[in-house]
């Protein structure tokens, strides 16, 4: 799998468990019947993996860049 493949995966599960995870805790903090929500739920679960999709190419290769430009640590 390709590096940009990895990174838009990686951020696709990031972003739906995110929203999905934040809506969800928040329906549970209203103390609202989760079968009731499902739907706003999901909704916001897929923005989150739209957004994930986008997002994670960029983020994965400006991580990438960062690591690469450390210089290695010296040993003793």
């Amino acid at each position: 799998m390709s590096p940009l493949a990895r990174d838009t995966v990686h951020g696709m599960a990031v972003g739906a468990t995110l929203l999905g995870g934040v809506a969800a805790l928040q329906a549970m903090h209203a103390k609202v019947d989760l079968a009731g929500v499902i739907q706003p739920i999901l909704v916001f679960a897929l923005i989150g993996l739209t957004v994930g999709a986008l997002a994670g190419p960029l983020v994965g290769r400006a991580i990438r860049r960062r690591l690469r430009s450390r210089p290695a640590p010296r040993r003793p």
